[in-house]
Protein backbone atom coordinates (compact mmCIF):
# COMPACT_ATOMS: atom_id res chain seq x y z
CA UNK A 1 0.00 0.00 0.00
CA UNK A 2 1.38 3.45 -1.00
CA UNK A 3 1.83 5.50 2.20
CA UNK A 4 2.92 8.78 0.57
CA UNK A 5 0.97 11.98 0.13
CA UNK A 6 1.20 13.59 -3.25
CA UNK A 7 0.41 17.24 -3.89
CA UNK A 8 -0.13 18.19 -7.56
CA UNK A 9 0.23 21.73 -9.01
CA UNK A 10 -1.47 22.36 -12.34
CA UNK A 11 -0.56 25.72 -13.92
CA UNK A 12 -2.19 27.04 -17.08
CA UNK A 13 0.43 25.29 -19.16
CA UNK A 14 -0.10 21.53 -18.59
CA UNK A 15 3.47 20.83 -19.59
CA UNK A 16 4.66 22.60 -16.41
CA UNK A 17 2.63 20.51 -13.98
CA UNK A 18 4.48 19.72 -10.75
CA UNK A 19 4.04 17.17 -7.98
CA UNK A 20 5.39 17.06 -4.44
CA UNK A 21 5.54 13.69 -2.76
CA UNK A 22 5.75 13.46 1.06
CA UNK A 23 5.59 10.55 3.45
CA UNK A 24 2.13 10.21 4.95
CA UNK A 25 3.35 10.79 8.49
CA UNK A 26 5.13 14.01 7.51
CA UNK A 27 2.07 15.27 5.62
CA UNK A 28 -0.28 14.54 8.52
CA UNK A 29 2.09 16.24 10.95
CA UNK A 30 2.30 19.37 8.76
CA UNK A 31 -1.49 19.48 8.39
CA UNK A 32 -2.24 19.30 12.10
CA UNK A 33 0.55 21.79 12.86
CA UNK A 34 -0.74 24.35 10.37
CA UNK A 35 -4.29 24.30 11.73
CA UNK A 36 -3.39 25.78 15.19
CA UNK A 37 -1.08 28.32 13.61
CA UNK A 38 -3.85 29.49 11.28
CA UNK A 39 -6.33 29.71 14.15
CA UNK A 40 -3.88 31.70 16.28
CA UNK A 41 -3.16 34.12 13.44
CA UNK A 42 -6.85 34.59 12.71
CA UNK A 43 -7.55 35.23 16.39
CA UNK A 44 -4.74 37.83 16.62
CA UNK A 45 -5.99 39.68 13.54
CA UNK A 46 -9.64 39.59 14.59
CA UNK A 47 -9.41 40.13 18.30
CA UNK A 48 -6.66 42.77 18.36
CA UNK A 49 -8.76 45.81 17.22
CA UNK A 50 -11.86 44.54 19.05
CA UNK A 51 -10.01 44.48 22.35
CA UNK A 52 -8.13 47.78 21.88
CA UNK A 53 -7.60 49.62 25.12
CA UNK A 54 -10.31 52.37 25.44
CA UNK A 55 -7.70 54.98 26.35
CA UNK A 56 -5.52 54.13 23.37
CA UNK A 57 -8.57 54.12 21.11
CA UNK A 58 -9.54 57.63 22.20
CA UNK A 59 -5.97 58.82 21.67
CA UNK A 60 -5.85 57.23 18.22
CA UNK A 61 -9.13 58.87 17.18
CA UNK A 62 -7.97 62.25 18.49
CA UNK A 63 -4.71 62.03 16.52
CA UNK A 64 -6.61 61.05 13.40
CA UNK A 65 -8.90 64.09 13.75
CA UNK A 66 -5.92 66.39 14.29
CA UNK A 67 -4.16 64.88 11.29
CA UNK A 68 -7.19 65.53 9.05
CA UNK A 69 -7.50 69.09 10.34
CA UNK A 70 -3.80 69.77 9.72
CA UNK A 71 -4.04 68.31 6.22
CA UNK A 72 -6.99 70.56 5.38
CA UNK A 73 -5.20 73.60 6.80
CA UNK A 74 -2.08 72.77 4.79
CA UNK A 75 -4.08 72.51 1.57
CA UNK A 76 -5.83 75.80 2.35
CA UNK A 77 -2.48 77.54 2.94
CA UNK A 78 -1.15 76.11 -0.30
CA UNK A 79 -4.13 77.48 -2.23
CA UNK A 80 -3.70 80.90 -0.63
CA UNK A 81 0.02 80.93 -1.41
CA UNK A 82 -0.62 79.88 -5.02
CA UNK A 83 -3.16 82.67 -5.44
CA UNK A 84 -0.75 85.25 -4.04
CA UNK A 85 2.01 83.97 -6.30
CA UNK A 86 -0.19 84.46 -9.35
CA UNK A 87 -1.20 87.98 -8.33
CA UNK A 88 2.33 89.04 -7.43
CA UNK A 89 3.77 87.53 -10.59
CA UNK A 90 1.59 89.86 -12.69
CA UNK A 91 2.69 92.78 -10.53
CA UNK A 92 6.32 91.76 -10.99
CA UNK A 93 6.09 92.31 -14.73
CA UNK A 94 4.88 95.89 -14.24
CA UNK A 95 7.48 96.52 -11.53
CA UNK A 96 10.38 95.39 -13.69
CA UNK A 97 9.27 97.57 -16.59
CA UNK A 98 8.95 100.53 -14.26
CA UNK A 99 12.21 100.13 -12.34
CA UNK A 100 14.18 99.44 -15.50
CA UNK A 101 14.62 103.13 -16.21
CA UNK A 102 15.34 104.18 -12.64
CA UNK A 103 18.46 102.06 -12.29
CA UNK A 104 17.01 100.29 -9.26
CA UNK A 105 17.23 97.02 -11.18
CA UNK A 106 19.27 96.08 -14.24
CA UNK A 107 17.39 93.99 -16.81
CA UNK A 108 20.66 93.05 -18.51
CA UNK A 109 21.60 90.74 -15.67
CA UNK A 110 18.18 89.18 -15.31
CA UNK A 111 17.45 85.64 -16.57
CA UNK A 112 16.28 85.39 -20.16
CA UNK A 113 13.23 83.23 -19.49
CA UNK A 114 9.84 84.84 -18.91
CA UNK A 115 8.94 82.36 -16.19
CA UNK A 116 11.93 83.27 -14.06
CA UNK A 117 10.99 86.91 -13.47
CA UNK A 118 9.94 86.39 -9.89
CA UNK A 119 13.03 85.71 -7.81
CA UNK A 120 11.05 85.61 -4.56
CA UNK A 121 9.42 82.34 -5.55
CA UNK A 122 12.42 80.38 -6.78
CA UNK A 123 12.34 76.93 -5.18
CA UNK A 124 13.42 73.42 -6.08
CA UNK A 125 10.80 71.17 -7.57
CA UNK A 126 9.85 68.31 -5.32
CA UNK A 127 7.47 65.40 -5.54
CA UNK A 128 7.23 64.88 -1.78
CA UNK A 129 4.29 65.98 0.34
CA UNK A 130 4.32 69.60 1.55
CA UNK A 131 5.75 70.16 5.01
CA UNK A 132 5.21 72.85 7.58
CA UNK A 133 8.64 74.29 6.76
CA UNK A 134 7.87 74.51 3.02
CA UNK A 135 4.54 76.27 3.66
CA UNK A 136 6.17 78.75 6.04
CA UNK A 137 8.95 79.37 3.52
CA UNK A 138 6.44 80.12 0.74
CA UNK A 139 4.46 82.47 2.97
CA UNK A 140 7.67 84.25 3.99
CA UNK A 141 8.51 84.79 0.31
CA UNK A 142 5.05 86.21 -0.28
CA UNK A 143 5.44 88.61 2.65
CA UNK A 144 8.89 89.73 1.45
CA UNK A 145 7.57 90.27 -2.07
CA UNK A 146 4.61 92.27 -0.76
CA UNK A 147 6.89 94.61 1.20
CA UNK A 148 9.14 95.00 -1.83
CA UNK A 149 6.22 95.90 -4.07
CA UNK A 150 4.97 98.42 -1.53
CA UNK A 151 8.32 100.21 -1.65
CA UNK A 152 8.42 100.03 -5.47
CA UNK A 153 4.91 101.48 -5.82
CA UNK A 154 5.82 104.25 -3.37
CA UNK A 155 8.78 105.21 -5.57
CA UNK A 156 6.58 105.20 -8.68
CA UNK A 157 3.90 107.29 -7.01
CA UNK A 158 6.53 109.92 -6.20
CA UNK A 159 7.93 109.81 -9.73
CA UNK A 160 4.88 109.71 -11.99
CA UNK A 161 6.59 111.80 -14.63
CA UNK A 162 9.47 109.34 -14.77
CA UNK A 163 7.05 106.42 -14.91
CA UNK A 164 5.45 107.88 -18.02
CA UNK A 165 8.84 107.66 -19.73
CA UNK A 166 9.12 103.90 -19.28
CA UNK A 167 8.79 102.32 -22.78
CA UNK A 168 6.22 99.71 -21.81
CA UNK A 169 3.32 100.58 -24.15
CA UNK A 170 3.04 98.26 -27.14
CA UNK A 171 4.03 100.19 -30.30
CA UNK A 172 1.37 98.60 -32.53
CA UNK A 173 -2.33 97.89 -32.42
CA UNK A 174 -3.71 94.54 -31.29
CA UNK A 175 -3.17 91.70 -33.74
CA UNK A 176 0.54 92.19 -34.37
CA UNK A 177 2.55 89.00 -34.78
CA UNK A 178 6.12 88.34 -33.68
CA UNK A 179 7.91 87.27 -36.86
CA UNK A 180 11.41 87.05 -35.42
CA UNK A 181 12.21 87.19 -31.70
CA UNK A 182 15.16 88.70 -29.90
CA UNK A 183 18.29 86.57 -29.75
CA UNK A 184 19.87 83.88 -31.95
CA UNK A 185 17.66 82.89 -34.89
CA UNK A 186 17.85 82.09 -38.60
CA UNK A 187 18.68 85.06 -40.83
CA UNK A 188 15.90 85.50 -43.47
CA UNK A 189 18.47 86.32 -46.18
CA UNK A 190 21.28 83.83 -45.54
CA UNK A 191 19.41 81.18 -43.56
CA UNK A 192 22.33 81.04 -41.14
CA UNK A 193 21.83 81.35 -37.41
CA UNK A 194 22.77 84.82 -36.19
CA UNK A 195 22.00 87.15 -33.29
CA UNK A 196 18.91 89.33 -33.79
CA UNK A 197 19.32 92.57 -31.84
CA UNK A 198 15.59 93.35 -31.65
CA UNK A 199 12.15 91.94 -32.35
CA UNK A 200 10.28 91.97 -35.67
CA UNK A 201 6.55 92.72 -35.42
CA UNK A 202 4.25 92.19 -38.40
CA UNK A 203 1.01 94.02 -39.13
CA UNK A 204 -0.67 95.29 -42.29
CA UNK A 205 1.38 97.90 -44.19
CA UNK A 206 0.60 101.46 -43.22
CA UNK A 207 -0.41 100.55 -39.65
CA UNK A 208 0.40 103.23 -37.13
CA UNK A 209 3.46 103.00 -34.91
CA UNK A 210 3.15 104.51 -31.44
CA UNK A 211 5.78 105.78 -29.03
CA UNK A 212 6.07 103.25 -26.16
CA UNK A 213 6.77 106.01 -23.64
CA UNK A 214 7.53 109.70 -23.21
CA UNK A 215 10.86 110.79 -24.61
CA UNK A 216 12.82 112.89 -27.07
CA UNK A 217 13.56 111.97 -30.68
CA UNK A 218 17.32 111.43 -30.71
CA UNK A 219 17.56 110.89 -34.47
CA UNK A 220 15.48 110.32 -37.61
CA UNK A 221 16.81 109.21 -40.96
CA UNK A 222 17.08 106.74 -43.81
CA UNK A 223 19.64 103.95 -44.01
CA UNK A 224 20.30 101.28 -46.70
CA UNK A 225 19.95 98.56 -44.05
CA UNK A 226 17.29 99.98 -41.70
CA UNK A 227 15.34 102.07 -44.17
CA UNK A 228 13.39 104.88 -42.48
CA UNK A 229 14.14 104.76 -38.75
CA UNK A 230 13.37 106.62 -35.51
CA UNK A 231 15.55 106.65 -32.40
CA UNK A 232 13.88 107.74 -29.12
CA UNK A 233 15.73 108.56 -25.88
CA UNK A 234 13.30 108.00 -22.99
CA UNK A 235 15.74 108.52 -20.09
CA UNK A 236 19.49 108.72 -19.73
CA UNK A 237 19.46 104.92 -19.44
CA UNK A 238 16.70 103.68 -21.75
CA UNK A 239 16.31 104.13 -25.51
CA UNK A 240 14.23 102.54 -28.28
CA UNK A 241 14.89 102.17 -31.99
CA UNK A 242 12.36 101.56 -34.79
CA UNK A 243 13.24 100.67 -38.39
CA UNK A 244 11.84 99.67 -41.82
CA UNK A 245 9.14 102.36 -41.64
CA UNK A 246 7.02 103.44 -44.58
CA UNK A 247 6.69 106.97 -43.25
CA UNK A 248 8.16 108.93 -40.33
CA UNK A 249 5.90 111.45 -38.56
CA UNK A 250 8.32 113.01 -36.08
CA UNK A 251 11.43 115.17 -36.30
CA UNK A 252 14.79 115.05 -34.58
CA UNK A 253 14.75 116.88 -31.24
CA UNK A 254 10.96 116.68 -30.96
CA UNK A 255 9.42 115.62 -27.64
CA UNK A 256 6.94 112.76 -27.92
CA UNK A 257 4.37 111.40 -25.48
CA UNK A 258 3.41 107.82 -24.77
CA UNK A 259 0.98 106.63 -27.44
CA UNK A 260 1.85 109.39 -29.93
CA UNK A 261 2.09 108.31 -33.59
CA UNK A 262 5.71 108.31 -34.76
CA UNK A 263 5.32 106.59 -38.16
CA UNK A 264 3.78 103.79 -40.20
CA UNK A 265 4.79 100.22 -40.94
CA UNK A 266 6.53 99.73 -44.26
CA UNK A 267 9.18 97.77 -46.12
CA UNK A 268 12.06 100.22 -46.45
CA UNK A 269 15.66 99.10 -46.21
CA UNK A 270 16.86 95.48 -46.33
CA UNK A 271 13.75 93.49 -45.52
CA UNK A 272 11.82 90.56 -46.95
CA UNK A 273 8.39 92.00 -46.16
CA UNK A 274 6.55 94.80 -44.36
CA UNK A 275 7.20 94.74 -40.62
CA UNK A 276 8.48 96.84 -37.73
CA UNK A 277 11.92 96.18 -36.29
CA UNK A 278 12.09 97.37 -32.66
CA UNK A 279 15.11 97.47 -30.38
CA UNK A 280 15.34 98.43 -26.72
CA UNK A 281 18.61 99.58 -25.17
CA UNK A 282 19.46 99.78 -21.50
CA UNK A 283 22.66 101.74 -20.83
CA UNK A 284 23.70 101.10 -24.40
CA UNK A 285 23.16 97.35 -24.30
CA UNK A 286 20.35 95.75 -26.30
CA UNK A 287 17.73 93.79 -24.36
CA UNK A 288 14.58 91.85 -25.27
CA UNK A 289 11.72 94.37 -25.70
CA UNK A 290 9.02 91.70 -25.24
CA UNK A 291 10.08 91.25 -21.61
CA UNK A 292 8.91 94.79 -20.84
CA UNK A 293 6.16 95.64 -23.33
CA UNK A 294 2.59 95.34 -22.15
CA UNK A 295 0.26 93.36 -24.44
CA UNK A 296 -1.91 95.66 -26.59
CA UNK A 297 -5.16 94.47 -24.95
CA UNK A 298 -3.77 95.13 -21.44
CA UNK A 299 -1.70 98.29 -21.83
CA UNK A 300 -4.52 100.78 -21.28
CA UNK A 301 -5.41 99.41 -17.87
CA UNK A 302 -1.80 98.98 -16.91
CA UNK A 303 -0.90 102.50 -17.91
CA UNK A 304 -3.79 103.99 -16.03
CA UNK A 305 -2.63 102.06 -12.97
CA UNK A 306 0.64 103.92 -13.09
Amino acid sequence: MDRRIRIHFFPRDPSHARMISLPRKVGIALFFTSIPLCLIGFWLVLMGPLHENPGRKRERLRLERENRALREKTLSLQRDAAGLKGDLDSLEAARIRALMATGMESPVNRPATHTSRFAFFYSEKTTSSPTKESIERDLKRVQDASLFFDSSLFVLAKNRELAECFPTAFPLEAGALVMRPFGPSADPFTGRRSFHSGVDLSLRPGSRIYAPGNGQIASVGQDPLWGWYVHIRHTDRVETFFAHMQQVRVHEGETVARGQIIGNIGQSGATTGPHLHMEMLYRGERIDPLRYLLPPENQNGALSAL
